[in-house]
């Protein structure tokens, strides 16, 4: 049974159709999260750098998820150095 209220969000977020949820697993990362929450509040963390450095966690501990986002990047950037006229498409 989901007790966080954030669990409850991510159920609603999260189709368990398209995703698995482990619902232990996502309440102990709330918890944790929520810990890491309280703990930068404490210390007058801005909510963006705290944002970041979630972020930051989780693309180091998802190198695949990383190496998307790079290609995704790199070809955004050849795209709009191609819809600018400034490289040839192919």
């Amino acid at each position: 049974m989901i007790s966080n209220p954030q669990d409850k969000k991510l159920q609603e977020v999260a189709d368990p159709k398209d995703l698995e949820v482990n619902i232990e697993g996502a309440e102990a990362m709330w918890k944790l999260l929520t810990k890491a929450a309280e703990i930068a509040a404490r210390a007058g963390l801005a909510p963006d750098a705290f944002t970041a450095a979630a972020w930051q966690s989780f693309i180091t501990a998802s190198p695949e998820l990383a190496e998307q986002l790079a290609e995704r990047r790199f070809e955004a950037a050849l795209e709009e150095l191609r819809n600018s006229g400034r490289m040839a498409k192919a």
